[in-house]
């Protein structure tokens, strides 16, 4: 490689380490539509269940998408929420240790934990047991998250639905909320770098087998790696 070529490429990857908040973790624009809204709520006797897309509704096809379910009281009485299950798209495959669950607990009140769920590749479902209070007092709430890797062969602009069961105590039927929609998007600029081939040297870091990299978490060493094997492949 020429000394010029090679400054330009090294020039180029500076550019990207001054953008990297913006277009590392910046996904790519997508248009809204009405139609598919990414967060949806019902209201069931006195609470209110939401399921929404975390972030901007969207995903990259081979990326990783999020989906919240939360649960909020509006009145008395006390409810208990006995089982959450989450309803996926199919061929989203589950991220081993992605399911959290933020509620209120006798020892600790509000928190996240991580918790073991029970998935069921068939039903395409993801269920998670408890005893979770929801009440107005304290702002008691109840919120489950699980992450999923999305398909290399997802179709770019489709959307797809994902909806949740919430299982209350005493209550006759499981209460449902559907209505909230993933638009596939491609991968932005940093998604693509960061999920190359393991051949690469820039593969995965996330532990999930994801496109999580280490550019999100250390983009100054990230960088550093990059123009230093830039400067050895051209010497």
């Amino acid at each position: 490689m020429s000394r010029f070529s090679l400054r330009r490429l090294v020039a180029s990857t500076a550019v990207l380490a001054t953008a990297v908040g913006l277009t590392l973790v910046g996904p790519a624009a997508a248009s809204a539509d009405d139609a598919h809204p990414s967060s949806n709520s019902i209201d069931t006797s006195n609470l209110t269940i939401t399921k929404s897309v975390v972030g901007d509704g969207t995903a990259a096809a081979g990326g990783k998408a999020t989906f919240r379910t939360t649960i909020a009281a509006t009145n008395t009485p006390v409810r208990s929420i006995e089982a959450i299950t989450d309803h996926h798209p199919a061929g989203f495959e589950y991220v081993h240790g992605s399911a959290k669950v933020n509620a209120f607990h006798l020892i600790g009140g509000q928190k996240t934990e991580s918790v073991s769920p029970t998935v069921n590749v068939n039903d395409r479902t993801v269920t998670v047991h408890g005893v979770w209070p929801v009440d107005t007092i304290g702002s008691k709430t109840v919120t489950l998250e699980v992450s999923y890797l999305v398909p290399d062969d997802a179709a770019v602009g489709t959307y797809l639905e994902t909806s949740s069961d919430v299982d209350v105590a005493f209550f006759n039927t499981l209460q449902t909320v559907s209505g909230a929609w993933v638009q596939i998007r491609e991968k932005n600029l940093g998604e693509n770098v960061t999920s190359g081939s393991a051949g690469a040297g820039l593969g995965s870091s996330d532990g999930e087998g994801g496109s999580g990299s280490a550019a999100l978490s250390d983009p100054a060493s990230f960088i550093g790696d990059v123009i230093s094997r830039v400067l050895q492949n051209g010497s």
